[in-house]
């Protein structure tokens, strides 16, 4: 496992390379684009899943997924939840900690959800997706059965400056291309 202020430099870098990747008028394309971001954000930290979700409908859908874990039908794209049922409920409202590096001794009642346990989420990192008129978009995650104490503050906010590049990407691909 990588020293955390190693992962937080690594996905400083890959913040720099979306920036720099989008910044050239790419179309979000079903967010097809940031499927080999997302690969390196789940290698950085070191967990078997990443996704950025986006919030249609009060659902939680899933619009482009990084799994090391195999074929799995509840962590493909286009695959949704209700709102209420996901974490991504209370990381948009900042009612859930950025980093949680054991789920099942967390106080929080988003452990308590049955999606925790259908998923197989062990720790956490999370940070809202939010577009550049404020608007949330949805959330970037990541999460691995195992829990996960090395986890620290620093990878949640790497993980926000990733969240934060990817929403100014997103807000520039629809004011190109409103209708894409």
């Amino acid at each position: 496992m990588e020293p955390s202020a190693s992962r937080a430099s690594r996905l400083v870098d890959i913040a720099q390379a979306i920036a720099f990747a989008t910044s050239a008028g790419a179309t979000d394309e079903r967010l097809r684009w940031l499927t080999p971001y997302l690969a390196e954000v789940r290698e950085a930290l070191g967990m078997e899943v990443a996704f950025v979700s986006e919030l249609v409908d009060e659902r939680r859908v899933f619009q482009v997924v990084s799994s090391s874990r195999g074929p799995d039908p509840d962590l493909q794209a286009g695959h949704s939840d209700a709102l209420l049922d996901t974490y991504c409920m209370y990381v948009v409202q900042g009612r859930l900690p950025p980093v949680i590096r054991d789920v099942r001794t967390s106080a929080h009642r988003a452990a308590l959800l049955p999606i925790t346990e259908r998923l197989g989420i062990g720790c956490y990192v999370s940070a809202s997706v939010v577009l550049p008129d404020g608007r949330a978009f949805g959330t970037l995650c990541c999460f691995s059965r195992s829990a996960r104490p090395d986890l620290v503050e620093s990878d949640g906010d790497a993980l926000r400056e990733v969240a934060r590049v990817i929403g100014d990407a997103l807000g520039r691909a629809r004011a190109e291309h409103p209708h894409a």
